[in-house]
């Protein structure tokens, strides 16, 4: 009884994870998390230790990347760094004001905001930096998710 309430929990872990992806959090970490606790419960004999430490570098790259697509995005369309760290903050603002609207719409008002007030650019090269944030932000998003799916997917075809 207590292995099937484990392993739901862990299913919720790691579906909570793949939504705080969605809100460009880092929820790979808690599918991380739960494979570890999956790997323990097994005696990490079906999820061995090389096998963690593999899916721990898959984890890390996926948030070492995360910030290269975001910051990749808004540099391709004119960004400086000020637009990347106004689309950080607007994205961070936006998703405490305005939920996942506020989350999609908070990175290119905080961007084109940050190129205008500390880059000095005009508003048609801040704007467009603000939205090379926002496809950056998109792709990072869809990336992340497709990694933490993968991990998912792989730690269940051990299990199962």
């Amino acid at each position: 009884m207590f292995e099937i309430i484990a392993y739901i929990f862990l299913g919720i872990l790691s579906l909570t994870g793949l939504v705080l992806t969605v809100l460009s959090l880092p929820g790979v970490w808690l599918i991380y998390i739960s494979a570890f606790i999956l790997a323990w419960m097994g005696h990490f004999e079906i999820i061995t230790p090389i096998i963690l430490i593999i899916l721990f570098i898959v984890s890390l790259l996926s948030t070492l990347a995360d910030n290269v697509i975001v910051a990749l995005g808004a540099q391709k369309l004119g960004g400086s760094g000020w637009g990347m760290a106004g689309a950080i903050i607007g994205g961070i603002v936006g998703l405490a004001v305005g939920n996942l609207v506020g989350m999609l719409i908070g990175p290119v008002l905080g961007a084109t905001a940050f190129e205008l007030l500390f880059a000095h650019k005009d508003f048609k090269s801040s704007f467009k930096a603000g939205i090379g944030s926002f496809i950056g932000l998109l792709l990072s998003i869809v990336f992340k998710i497709g990694i933490n799916v993968g991990i998912i997917v792989f730690v269940l075809s051990r299990v199962i």
